[in-house]
């Protein structure tokens, strides 16, 4: 699959026709800011404009900026010599990254960062989100508490890959992507369309397809759902929970 850069698409925020300042200013890691404070974030901000799979950085990379996600979505990653790929996350709209960038900003990118889809992101210069943070204490904590929440997803991922196996792994995945994304659907039965191949998913997981197709064979074979490419049939939420706390 082709990979294309960006590197030299440069198009500020100014002249797009988006009103950055009210853009920034509903972004959850931006509220409480002065006007003065996003006035000053826009001046710094510019906007990326990504094709679907096109690379935004590669590991090793020096950071570039504090990033924001406006449309579309960005997958981070790492493969092996063997070619095998773990991901780590995805950032989607409203998501930020570049966090630990503003504590260390000589420190090389770890991950690959890829665009999954057409996806737009406003970069903001590091020195300007390093100095707003000494004079905007509220920055400053939104910030800590957001690198707090990355930390623990990380752990999460280490505690999965080290003490749970491969198909418990897949049901806590399942479980928590319902979790995410269809927070109110309680323990009814419920189709859901994963936005997501079995290699996809396997990549998250760290695992093979072959496995996660296994799986959810196996998942099938305990009356927890039916599966039929992305769309999947949950028949009990509960053993569901189950078998990804085993």
């Amino acid at each position: 699959m082709a990979v294309r850069s960006w590197w030299g698409r440069l198009d500020p925020l100014k002249g797009t026709g988006m009103h950055a300042t009210e853009m920034l200013k509903d972004l959850p890691l931006f509220k409480g800011l002065s006007e003065d404070a996003l006035n000053q974030l826009e001046n710094a901000a510019s906007l990326k404009r990504l094709e679907e799979n096109e690379a935004y950085i590669a590991a090793g990379q020096p950071p570039r900026a504090f990033c924001v996600v406006l449309s579309g979505q960005l997958k981070f990653y790492r493969i092996n010599k063997a070619g095998k790929e773990q991901v780590f996350g995805y950032a989607r709209p409203q998501d930020v990254f570049g966090l630990t960038s503003l504590t260390d900003p000589h420190k090389p990118v770890p991950v690959n960062c890829m665009a999954r889809s057409t996806t737009e992101v406003v970069e903001i210069e590091l020195p300007v989100i390093r100095q707003l943070m000494h004079r905007e204490p509220t920055l400053a904590v939104a910030i800590l508490k957001e690198q707090s929440k990355r930390y623990a997803n990380m752990l999460d991922l280490v505690d999965q890959l080290s003490l749970k196996d491969a198909h418990n792994r897949l049901a806590k995945w399942l479980d928590s992507w319902i979790v995410d994304n269809h927070p109110d659907s309680g323990d009814n039965e419920m189709m859901i369309v994963l936005p997501y191949t079995q290699s996809e998913i396997a990549a998250q997981i760290g695992t093979v397809r072959e496995v996660v197709s296994r799986g959810f064979s196996r998942m099938e074979k305990d009356g927890i759902l039916k599966a039929s490419g992305k769309r999947v049939t949950i028949l009990s939420r509960k053993r569901l929970r189950q078998m990804s706390d085993a």
